[in-house]
């Protein structure tokens, strides 16, 4: 598909649902046939990501800093990037064992990928015996069929805590940079580090259209510092506003400003980025499956 037709299929209707004809695609690699150590690897990402939440935690033991440190889209974020690892953990798991269950345990380095992508399609590959079929089925063909509501979770909980992530990194070292601290490096920087190796590893699908999921939570957000504000919370240090930038009692135009260029621009961009790197994932793997099935090709002929 070129990038022209692929660009074409984004902008339809449909687009802004959740319906994709490959579940596999957010349980599975397109890199490896056996997914054993792809479940392993969102095993470890998961409990990564769930002990450094505890450690946030345990940073801020406090009740009153807790309840402060929860006003911010930075925890936001990272709370939201922690319930993705944990159902993509377990419904990589419970692929995998179904798998297992399926094939019996000897076909192990069997299991296909199902997830070599082409962009705007989904090439699948599945081997039993000495027998390979190859379809193609478009994302927007009539075999398109409606995911689990677990399978939509975990795509919505992948735009906001992705594209929300991206932002929160971009955010911070643009405008802040104000806590150089382990904590901070570690909410604002690893973060976002854990996120581009995940999308490059994984095979979860992008869809453009999908930014009013995370431009939904960004409303949100701003409405939550509408109405904290509003009631007379405080921010850190007692401050009359959450971050200086939103300051609605003295400086509310640049709020204004800085809340409808969030949600309408900076959010779309930061979604913008992580549809570029699952474009550039597909683009590899379909030039690594091009090039493993030329050299399958040429041992062929050098056979007969």
């Amino acid at each position: 598909m070129s990038c022209r037709q692929r660009m074409r299929s984004e902008f339809r209707l449909q687009s802004f649902g959740l319906t994709h004809n490959n579940r596999h695609v957010f349980t599975r690699t397109p890199w490896l046939s056996n997914q054993l150590p792809f479940v392993l690897y969102r095993v470890a990402v998961c409990l990564y990501q769930v002990i450094a939440f505890s450690t946030i935690l345990g940073a801020l033991v406090d009740l009153p800093q807790l309840t402060l440190a929860l006003i911010f889209l930075t925890t936001w974020g990272y709370i939201l990037l922690t319930l993705h690892t944990i159902v993509s953990a377990a419904l990589c798991f419970a692929d995998y064992n179904n798998s297992r269950s399926l094939y019996g345990a000897s076909d192990d380095n069997r299991l296909s990928s199902d997830v070599v992508m082409e962009t705007g399609s989904t090439i699948q590959l599945t081997t039993r015996g000495i027998e390979t079929a190859q379809t193609s089925v478009g994302q927007d063909s009539t075999q398109t069929l409606p995911l689990p509501w677990y399978y939509k979770l975990c795509w919505v909980l992948y735009n906001l805590a992705f594209c929300g992530g991206i932002g929160i990194t971009i955010l911070f070292w643009s405008l802040l940079r104000n806590d150089l601290s382990a904590l901070s490096i570690l909410m604002h920087a690893v973060n976002s580090v854990t996120i581009v190796i995940d999308v490059m590893v994984s095979g979860l699908p992008c869809r453009l259209l999908h930014f009013v999921y995370p431009s939904t939570f960004g409303f949100v957000y701003i409405l939550f510092t509408v109405v904290y504000w509003a009631a007379g919370g405080r921010g850190l240090y007692d401050y009359p506003f959450i971050y200086p930038y939103i300051d609605y009692g003295g400086n509310p135009a640049l709020a204004a400003i800085v809340a409808v260029l969030g949600v309408l621009v900076a959010v779309p961009l930061c979604h913008c980025i992580v549809f570029a790197l699952v474009v550039a994932r597909e683009s590899l793997v379909r030039l690594l499956h091009r090039r493993n099935s030329s050299n399958s090709h040429s041992h062929t002929i050098a056979a007969m």
